[in-house]
């Protein structure tokens, strides 16, 4: 099942406040998550991967599809935050393990 459309950020207008002025910023492993607190109280995500890193799209794509799942299990433990993905170069294959630990992380940072 895909993530819903109202929690996703919007374009570059809603990865802007997030890049300048971030809450909380959560490093694990090759992945670095930005987040800041927002006005819909729904956690919403974007991710950012460089075509540098990652020069297949291929590659790209299946690393968002699996940071967006892992953020869609688990959406009803996290807070009203945007959260940033940013994956830097590193293993090309993610396990699922990893992506919830990465969320777990982040939510025990912020509460």
């Amino acid at each position: 099942m895909p993530l819903q459309e109202k929690f996703l950020i919007p374009s570059s207008q809603g990865f802007d406040p997030v890049y300048r002025k971030p809450d909380l910023r959560f490093n694990s492993g090759n992945f670095r998550i930005l987040a800041r607190q927002n006005e819909v109280d729904l956690p919403r995500l974007g991710v950012s991967i460089k075509k540098r890193d990652y020069k297949l799209a291929v590659e790209r794509n299946r690393l968002k599809r699996r940071i967006k799942n892992s953020f869609r299990v688990n959406l009803n433990r996290l807070p009203g935050y945007d959260f940033v993905v940013m994956v830097n170069a590193g293993e090309r294959l993610t396990n699922k393990n990893k992506l919830d630990a990465l969320w777990e992380g982040c939510r025990k940072k912020i509460l």
